[in-house]
């Protein structure tokens, strides 16, 4: 791959591990919040409890963007394996014990609601309350505060540790996650209000 290519992909990479320890750190604060609201008795059970399901869908989104970062941004392009092991982000699949029951959360969760689509003629369908049940079970997602510490503990700082060696190496991924894309996104929405807001002329085109 030459290295034009290479220093992009640190910089999308960068960007995206440092928008992921973002979504993973948050959570965890909510979740303090949460129950510090609830043990006040400012907030009933049932608000409590929204704002906790809030914070585990935050989180297994954030779990879930780790791993489309490590797969398609880190190896083999900027890390081996090994290397990843090193800095303490082995495989995000084995992190959360087995992938396929986490694919089932993460999709009831933060992707499709239904385990069937509706047609012309019947509705769609959940997954199997059951089937959810024992995935959270598998994932260790249904122990929230077990599962948070983990992410807490052990992928957060792994992740850190990733995007840190990579604004180490390739110095240009700084300015791009700081002013480039951040500019770029600017412009990208000013252009477009400004197609937007532009007369057509009597031809049809602007």
């Amino acid at each position: 791959m030459d290295e034009q290519t290479i220093k992009q992909t640190a910089c999308e990479a960068a960007l995206l591990l440092t928008e992921a320890i973002r979504e993973l750190s948050i959570p965890q604060h909510l979740m303090t919040i949460a129950n510090q609201l609830e043990e006040s008795q400012r907030v009933s059970p049932t608000y409590a409890a929204a704002i906790r399901r809030i914070v585990m869908t935050a989180t297994v989104i954030g779990v879930y963007r780790v791993n489309e970062t490590r797969k398609h941004f880190l190896i083999p392009w900027l890390f081996s394996e090994q290397e990843l092991r090193l800095l303490g982000l082995p495989n995000v699949e084995q992190f959360v014990r087995d992938w396929s029951a986490f694919e089932i959360v993460r999709s009831q969760w933060a992707a499709h609601a239904q385990a069937k689509k509706s047609t012309a003629t019947r509705p769609g369908r959940l997954i199997e309350p059951s089937v959810l049940g024992r995935a959270l079970e598998r994932t260790g997602i249904g122990n929230e505060e077990e599962f948070l510490r983990r992410v807490r503990d052990e992928l957060i700082p792994a992740v850190e540790r990733v995007r840190d060696k990579i604004l180490k190496t390739h110095a240009q991924a700084r300015d791009f996650i700081t002013t480039g894309y951040p500019q770029a996104l600017q412009r990208g929405a000013i252009d477009e209000e400004q197609r937007r807001d532009t007369p057509l002329t009597l031809g049809g085109t602007k």
